[in-house]
């Protein structure tokens, strides 16, 4: 899995400052040694080790992705301090470097030190000597950043030339007992949860599984693509995972992280049938919803998706679980779970003559994008 650690450029030493920047071209040892050793303090569940270590191997394997690992260590203690996962590859034939994403991460952020200090006044002159390390390319795409890593301000966030998004994320934090969460929501929607759970049951015998099982976690993740499938087939939208590569990325990561964690696979049964899956991803405290199937059809009056998510919730929260992440994407029904809305943003950087024309209107079309959000909210 692991390669010799190399650099891509020679190291950049910043002058006058306490850092120092490399860039490696595989995921090592010392990048998984950090990123083991920062796990649920500075990180967020999209940068664990697993997530990474499965992410590098799928997709740098045939050359069409270069792996682009910035490692800042302490100039005079030589300790890792920062790590920014990041990837070079052709888009709409620009080379491009982005975050180690492709579409299957809904947070992009770095591995932190908690304990590191970063300064925000040199903050801007770090990120351009990691610029100046990275390889050859045209562009420098940073997507999907959130305001803060676990409770530690992004020091991403401090750059010059950060925009605001157009995604936002969503997530509740439940500090009391679940009678008293569950009390504070809507009476309707609590009363319409009980009447779908009484159809649902009248259906066969109902059951919540929270699977570890190899074999099973497999058979059900087959059930969730279907369901998957299914639903964008009729929305005519395309369906990631028929990619092969995300595919075997999503079976490598499932397989390894549901005996030991991060990775929380549950699903709600009638009379043996999934009608319901929901994979995420949790650290004992805080837990994401990443990728998710039901039944449609006859099970729609159900809501069986919606059952499940209640029933994740309240028997992850009895295991010491008290924040509920649901991502990004603005699906009504986490309305009705009083979702609080964070923001995300963005980085761009044209790296070359030929990176300027996407550049400029990557920045033009985001500008559009505020202004368009801006007129829908004051009409």
């Amino acid at each position: 899995m692991f390669q010799k650690e190399n650099t891509m450029e020679p190291d950049t030493t910043l002058a006058g400052q306490r850092d120092k920047v490399h860039v490696w071209s595989s995921w090592n040892e010392r990048a998984s040694a950090f990123a083991k050793q920062v796990d649920g303090t500075g990180t967020t569940l999209f940068q664990n080790e697993l997530w990474l270590s499965t992410w590098y191997q799928t997709f740098t394997s045939n050359g069409d992705t270069q792996a682009v690992i910035v490692a800042v260590e302490d100039q005079q203690s030589g300790e890792l301090v920062l790590l920014l996962p990041l990837a070079k590859r052709y888009e709409m034939g620009l080379s491009v470097i982005s975050f180690a994403d492709f579409g299957l991460v809904d947070y992009n952020a770095p591995l932190i030190l908690p304990d590191h200090q970063f300064d925000p006044q040199q903050l801007d002159r770090l990120m351009r000597d990691i610029v100046r390390s990275l390889p050859t390319a045209d562009l420098l795409k940073l997507e999907k950043i959130p305001d803060h890593i676990n409770n530690i301000q992004n020091p991403l966030c401090a750059l010059n030339d950060l925009q605001k998004s157009n995604l936002c994320h969503y997530g509740i934090e439940i500090t009391n007992s679940w009678e008293d969460y569950w009390c504070s929501l809507k009476r309707n929607f609590r009363k319409d949860q009980r009447r779908r759970w009484r159809v649902l049951e009248k259906k066969g015998e109902v059951s919540f599984v929270w699977c570890q099982n190899e074999n099973d976690i497999k058979s059900l993740f087959s059930t969730l693509m279907i369901q998957q499938r299914q639903r964008l087939a009729r929305l005519d939208l395309p369906y990631l995972l028929d990619n092969p590569n995300m595919k075997h990325f999503y079976e490598q990561l499932i397989v390894k992280g549901c005996a030991t964690g991060p990775v929380i696979f549950t699903a709600l049964l009638v009379a043996s049938q999934p009608v319901a899956t929901l994979c995420g991803f949790g650290n004992g405290s805080h837990y994401c919803m990443t990728v998710s199937g039901y039944e449609t059809g006859e099970w729609s009056k159900c809501s069986p998706g919606r059952l499940l998510t209640e029933r994740t919730m309240q028997t992850l929260h009895k295991h010491g679980y008290h924040y509920f992440d649901f991502t990004i994407g603005d699906e009504p029904y986490k309305q009705y779970f009083a979702i609080e809305q964070g923001t995300l943003h963005e980085v761009y950087r044209p790296l070359s003559w030929r990176g300027w024309p996407r550049y400029l209107w990557m920045r033009a079309k985001s500008a559009l994008r505020r202004a368009t959000i801006s007129r829908t909210i004051r009409i």
